[in-house]
């Protein structure tokens, strides 16, 4: 596999909230570090506040959240990430004051990427959505989902491709990775060109109401070591939680993988109470249906039967 350097201009603010700084953050091919050119002091500080200080806080969760974000992993089963990511220190210190599923379930067991992205972000196991096909008149949904309904709520919805080059389009990464490029009922194909971007348009400080982040093939675990996930994430999701919008107290973050059950999973909120919970029935679809709940959606007739995953991760 052929990889390329992205370079992603994520603007921090400070953990305290007082002052502000800019702090550009650099990966490449072979490393997920701080761009020397900026102070990895000051932006590793200011990520390992945020780290430590995600989730667990006193009082209740927001009713309504005005951010859900989704970062997808890949090809894992807890035995091979460790208990509570054990074998991943970044995701591991995480996890030990936030929430996650030690039982958690993909689509169809069956089947590989594709019916599980599409799953998660439907409901539906759809027959024509199979055997990772590329978007294609006969490999593609009409159905309703999670970016038609917040569209048609009026929010905002991004699909963030590492290694995309122009608007709906992959390039360098997999189309089964990005379940946007499927959807071709009401104006679901429409939204695509201005919606399915480049990671490094993502800015922290103003994340849309529902963003799903696809690394490339190597940072989601594809084709590379839980290390290499686990380095990525403590910079790309680091980012986010010392961010502007997660600091509001109005965003939750879901990490995911997308198939290999029981599936590693992790949900980071400010309320979110410390893993593992046991909720009979979590998994993706269960997830589709507290995304539709946290922004204040309908939900989907497919998941009307999957539990809220809400009160039991105290998100």
């Amino acid at each position: 596999m052929k990889l390329f350097p992205i370079v992603a201009a994520l603007v921090l603010g400070s953990a305290c909230g007082t002052s502000s700084a800019s702090v550009s953050v650099h990966t490449d091919a072979t490393t997920a570090r701080p761009s020397a050119t900026t102070s990895a002091a000051t932006s590793n500080q200011t990520i390992r506040a945020a780290q430590s200080n995600a989730c667990n806080h006193a009082g209740k969760a927001p009713s309504k959240y005005a951010h859900v974000v989704v970062i997808m992993e890949e090809n894992r089963r807890w035995a091979n990430v460790g208990a509570g990511f054990a074998s991943m220190p970044y995701l591991h210190q995480l996890a030990s004051t936030c929430a996650y599923y030690p039982s958690w379930t993909e689509t169809n067991i069956h089947q590989n990427s594709l019916t599980q992205y599409i799953g998660l972000t439907s409901g539906v196991d759809n027959p024509a959505t199979r055997n990772d096909c590329d978007p294609s008149p006969s490999c593609r949904s009409t159905d309703n989902n999670i970016f038609r309904q917040v569209r048609a709520s009026g929010g905002t919805v991004r699909s963030f491709v590492e290694g995309n080059t122009s608007g709906c389009s992959v390039s360098a990464n997999a189309s089964r990775h990005v379940p946007e490029l499927y959807y071709y009922g009401g104006n679901d194909h429409a939204a695509c060109a201005r919606e399915v971007k480049t990671l490094t348009t993502l800015d922290v400080n103003r994340l849309p109401t529902f963003a799903m982040i696809t690394p490339n093939l190597c940072n989601d675990g594809h084709d590379c070591p839980n290390s290499r996930v686990d380095s990525w994430l403590s910079v790309h999701l680091g980012a986010i939680l010392a961010g502007a919008s997660y600091r509001s107290g109005s965003t939750a973050v879901f990490v995911l993988y997308d198939e290999d059950r029981p599936v590693p999973n992790l949900i980071i909120a400010p309320t979110a109470r410390p893993g593992p919970r046991r909720v009979s029935g979590a998994g993706h679809a269960a997830a589709l249906r507290t995304f539709e709940e946290m922004l204040g959606l309908p939900i989907l007739a497919p998941v009307r039967n999957a539990p809220s995953l809400r009160a039991s991760s105290g998100g």
